[in-house]
């Protein structure tokens, strides 16, 4: 075992320098050790990029503490190389979204990246993140996402400092604690019975295909309840979703008149 000096970019001003810990494996391969999933990489030049980038987030940078307050770091979930999950006081154990605060691609330092912004477009629209950053150890582009999702208006700005980084990785991730004291109030007016409040959160998180949806519901006069996920708004009194465990091309219908109450929404 061993520690490798990677260039990792410029911080404060000046060249920065990321410790990794390696070890040699079969055939003289190096294996780099990630602090995230505990488990061992091939360091390929992507790779360095990767676990240079995960030691300043995670130790190296000043703010680190800081961000592990709010940020849940993941490596390799939901087909991302790097994503930062709020990880601040869960709202009500019945409402536990996994939210993407900010997705952060990384690629060998070879690697132009105006060359994959439409890629990481789509991944913040997939998973409803409003930034992201693509970094190669040499160039950072920070990507924010305004407007609404269907119509998205982007804005794209060319970082010099990893303190940059830091700061705007701090930003959203206090923007979003904030943002889930509002979705606890909503949470608890569609406990409540509040439809208006089940069409927000369906907008807000209905696009993950993990979350569950625990919705009480009136029928033939009695109430019952159902697992939905992927919900759809289709007007302001309609909601179509998929139950689980049901097969069926066809989507069930929630209107608003048959709702009595969301119970929990939560991953699977």
């Amino acid at each position: 075992m061993a520690i490798l000096q990677v260039p990792c970019f410029r911080y404060l001003g000046k060249d920065c320098t990321a410790p990794l810990t390696v070890e040699q494996g079969a055939g003289n391969e190096m294996l780099v050790r990630c602090p995230v999933r505990q488990r061992l990489y091939r360091l390929t030049p992507e790779e360095r990029v990767r676990q240079a980038l995960l030691w300043f987030l995670t130790e190296g940078g000043n703010r680190a503490a800081v961000l592990a307050e709010y940020l849940r770091l993941g490596v390799e979930e939901s087909s991302l190389d790097v994503a930062g999950f709020f990880a601040g006081d869960a709202i009500d154990q019945r409402f536990c979204p996994n939210v993407t605060v900010v997705i952060l691609e990384t690629k060998r330092q070879e690697r132009d990246l105006t060359d994959d912004v439409e890629q990481l477009k789509i991944y913040m629209l997939r998973q409803r993140c409003r930034a992201g950053l693509l970094f190669n150890g040499r160039q950072a582009v920070w990507l924010s996402l305004g407007g609404a999702f269907v119509q998205p208006v982007w804005t794209t700005e060319c970082l010099t400092d990893l303190c940059e980084v830091e700061e705007r990785v701090e930003r959203v991730s206090v923007e979003a604690n904030t943002h889930f004291v509002e979705c606890r109030r909503t949470f608890t007016a569609a406990a409540g019975g509040d439809f208006d409040s089940l069409l927000c959160l369906a907008a807000l998180f209905a696009g993950d295909s993990s979350l569950t949806f625990m919705l009480s519901i009136r029928a033939r006069g009695s109430l019952g309840s159902v697992q939905g996920f992927g919900l759809r708004a289709l007007d302001p009194n309609l909601i179509t979703y998929r139950t689980r465990g049901v097969v069926s091309r066809h989507r069930q219908q929630l209107t608003r008149q048959d709702f009595h109450a969301l119970v929990a929404v939560r991953p699977l």
